[in-house]
């Protein structure tokens, strides 16, 4: 049986790094919201004990360099799983995007197989494997608008409206490590100076917060990001951010006729998305 499940992106609404660990990752604070741009997942079982998976792309690397494969790995060896099954990825998330779609595709398999093979596992338990797999996996298994904290590890619920996107790819590949490792700001903040306060009730309220401490390294490297910022701000966003470490671009905007208009106007800067909040 071919199992169809649905793998969102995400953007971030507020990505503050806080500090460098000596492991080399960074310590972050970020409003997460989960959106409505989606790779498709088809997952089947099948008679060999193998993992097999696939895109519709042909870009997604083989064997442990894939979230996928990874994930169903993880899995089988963590439980004693002796079953196969063929995954195959109808890519619509860019890469290198800084939407998630890696982080998403991971978590989406596991959540199914974990249903599909009849695995019990706690929400702690899944969200340690998680982790083994990438920073950004656990705030896809929880799965709905949060606050992530540490190298992704700690999240907690936030409340956010109904946010209306155009995201925008200037169809660059950003490695997120080579934006990290270009990150030349002094690192002496704790978390708590980072102010989560206020109400987020609005549009114009999460536009007030908007910032991303990746931007500016990440302009260097793209110089389009800070273009497409400006044009979304041009065609009425009340905000608009690099999401992660880039190089997609959202602008928020208070309707949907908004950004309809946006996305017949912005023109030639890369590929277009139209997302609302999950």
């Amino acid at each position: 049986m071919d199992n169809k499940i649905l793998s969102p992106a995400k953007v971030n609404l507020l990505l503050k790094v806080v500090s460098k660990r000596a492991d080399g990752y960074h310590n972050l604070v970020s409003i997460v919201d989960i959106v409505s741009i989606y790779d498709v997942i088809h997952i089947k079982e099948i008679s060999q004990d193998v993992v097999v998976v696939k895109d519709s792309t042909g870009t997604l690397p083989n064997g442990n360099g894939n979230t996928i494969f990874r994930a169903a790995m993880l899995l089988k060896e963590t439980f004693g799983v002796r079953k196969g099954v063929e995954i195959f990825v109808e890519k619509n998330i860019p890469l290198g995007a800084g939407l998630g779609g890696g982080s998403s595709n991971a978590a989406t398999t596991m959540k199914e197989l974990i249903r599909l093979w009849g695995l019990t596992v706690g929400t702690p338990e899944l969200m340690q494997l998680g982790r083994r797999i990438g920073a950004d996996v656990p705030l896809f298994l929880y799965g709905k608008s949060c606050v992530m904290k540490g190298v992704g590890e700690r999240i907690t619920p936030v409340e956010l409206p109904t946010l209306h996107y155009l995201v925008v790819y200037p169809q660059v590949i950003l490695s997120t490590k080579d934006v990290y490792n270009d990150l030349k700001i002094v690192l002496t903040k704790g978390e708590n100076e980072v102010t989560l306060s206020g109400q987020f009730s609005t549009a114009l309220a999460i536009a007030n917060v908007l910032e991303n401490d990746l931007e500016e390294v990440a302009f260097v490297r793209c110089p389009v990001i800070k273009t497409i910022k400006e044009r979304l701000k041009g065609l009425g966003a009340v905000g608009a951010l690099m999401s992660g470490s880039g190089s997609a671009v959202f602008g928020i905007f208070e309707e949907q006729r908004g950004v309809a208009h946006a996305s017949q106007k912005i023109g030639g800067l890369g590929r277009i998305f139209i997302a609302d909040s999950v």
